[in-house]
């Protein structure tokens, strides 16, 4: 079946606030702030009346790594309708401007773009690659 390959971009700070927002991670937050309170409350009857006493507040390893991602680079989500196979992968890393690519999935990357590149410049090369010449090779 020939169909029109597609690409469609989400900026990955919207991923990433997102899964913020979402009900499970909210429920998961406050888990953390509870243990992380009733291990204070237990930690401040052991210590001395005159020692100082901060509060730490820890920031999930994950969600400091895409902080981290995002400060670095300009950061996309590409949605494909096609497989994103070997040679695609191959041919995205050799694209000036993307410093980083994973795929995610097998209709699903993520870029991040150097910061002396415009991110319109390398979608636009990503899509003449993969959409305007249709030279997307997939292995059944």
């Amino acid at each position: 079946m020939q169909k029109t390959r597609k690409i469609a971009w989400q900026k990955y700070e919207d991923v990433i606030e997102n899964q913020i927002k979402s009900p499970l991670s909210s429920l998961l937050m406050q888990s953390i702030f509870s243990q992380l309170s009733m291990e204070n409350d237990a930690d401040q009857l052991i210590k001395e009346e005159n020692e100082e006493i901060s509060p730490m507040l820890m920031v999930p390893e994950n969600l400091s790594n895409e902080i981290q991602l995002l400060s670095n680079f300009d950061c996309w989500v590409g949605h494909t309708n096609f497989n994103i196979t070997e040679e695609i992968k191959n041919t995205m890393n050799r694209i000036d401007g993307i410093e980083v690519l994973k795929i995610c999935s097998r209709y699903r990357f993520f870029i991040g773009v150097g910061k002396c590149f415009n991110f319109k410049e390398v979608r636009e090369e990503i899509e003449k690659q993969f959409i305007s010449k249709g030279n997307i090779i997939e292995k059944n």
